[in-house]
């Protein structure tokens, strides 16, 4: 599954996981990817990220736009795509 992901100056995702890893480009902005079990990945536009499975994370907003991810999801299908905390 893929999707672009927009977030809003000064937003965040809110804490989640997906049922499989996650592949993105930062296509616009400056975002703080935040990690339970981990440092913080500070992403600006056209780096490439990679979230394991389960891992839970948050993307927040850093910049100065509305930051754009282009996000691919290799999951299973059969569980939710995205579990919040």
């Amino acid at each position: 599954m893929q999707t672009l992901v927009q977030i809003p100056r000064h937003k965040e995702s809110g804490r989640h996981s997906h049922p499989g890893i996650e592949v993105g480009y930062i296509i616009r902005g400056d975002v703080l990817m935040e990690f339970d079990a981990g440092p913080p990945l500070r992403l600006r536009t056209g780096d490439p990220f990679f979230i394991p499975e389960g891992a839970i994370h948050n993307a927040r907003n850093v910049g100065t736009v509305t930051t754009m991810m282009l996000s691919t999801y290799v999951v299973d299908e059969t569980k939710p795509l995205v579990t919040t905390y």
